[in-house]
């Protein structure tokens, strides 16, 4: 059986989506959040616009990204 996801936003990336670089990186919704990107993960991927799900796991935040099969751990900055 599948555990349930605890999503708690559900927004879209605003842009270029380049993928996971380092702790600098910062991603922006359409809607006006910000997400740090707050572990050195590197992944390349290319997408323009792309839908993502911030899930809370074990009392950390993860950005999933749809066509992307890895996430990474983010916080808010906005």
């Amino acid at each position: 059986m599948e555990e349930k996801k605890n999503v708690i936003s559900k927004g879209t990336i605003k842009g270029k989506f380049k993928g996971f670089k380092n702790s600098s990186t910062i991603f922006e919704f359409t809607d006006g959040q910000k997400w740090r990107q707050s572990e050195a993960k590197f992944v390349n991927y290319f997408a323009v616009n792309p839908e993502v799900e911030i899930i809370h796991k074990d009392g950390k935040y993860y950005m999933e990204v749809r066509g992307l099969d890895k996430t990474i751990e983010v916080r808010r900055i906005k």
